[in-house]
């Protein structure tokens, strides 16, 4: 087991001490409204750390007093698919829960909002591996928006020719007699102007 302690009663000036970042260690989160994880108590002011080393959580009592640190080497997270195992736990709708899985304990964080947890999720993924979730999403987000979009052209264009109704778009293509750059109206017949050559326009 390889979780760092401090005991209830330390002087300010020790948790400060144990606290103190290693070398080449660097805070990436933090949040000072956190609770144990449990669905029936409310977020409590204990403080939730993220260092691209270690997630440190500072336990206090009812009037902020630091009752307890405890510091979990990020490389104790359980692993499952090349990804650390840090997830939403289950609760309400409203708060968030993050539920991070280590050999020797799971550790239950409770936060005000759902959304807080998945960040934390999201930062605690980079930490370890180095992927950033988020831009990783929305490029895969946007590549459906643009499988969407050519889904949706193509159906249109389709429907169109069923219909008999003649394509406005413009198309590039390259004359199939000297392979000079011309462009047209989709399906429309265009000479080139370079060797007379007629060619019905079709996307190239």
């Amino acid at each position: 087991m390889h979780v760092n302690k401090i005991k209830e009663g330390d002087m300010a000036k020790e948790v400060e001490s144990e606290f103190r970042l290693l070398p080449e260690e660097a805070v990436i989160l933090r949040n000072d409204k956190v609770g144990t994880g449990s669905s029936i108590l409310p977020v409590r002011s204990d403080e939730l750390v993220l260092t691209n080393q270690a997630l440190i959580h500072i336990k206090k009592e009812l009037f902020g007093k630091v009752k307890e640190v405890v510091r979990y080497p990020l490389a104790d997270i359980c692993m499952s698919g090349g990804k650390p195992q840090a997830v939403l736990g289950n609760g309400d709708n409203v708060s968030g829960f993050l539920d991070v899985y280590f050999p020797y304990e799971t550790a239950h964080f409770k936060m005000e909002w759902k959304s807080d947890a998945e960040d934390w999720i999201d930062a605690i993924i980079f930490a370890v591996t180095g992927e950033d979730v988020k831009a990783k999403k929305e490029q895969e987000d946007f590549q459906k928006l643009m499988n969407f979009a050519e889904s949706v052209t193509g159906t249109v264009n389709g429907m169109k020719k069923a219909f008999g109704i003649k394509s406005t778009e413009q198309v590039a293509c390259k004359c199939s007699s000297c392979g000079a750059s011309i462009s047209g109206i989709e399906d429309e017949v265009v000479v080139c102007p370079f060797c007379g050559t007629s060619n019905k326009m079709r996307a190239c």
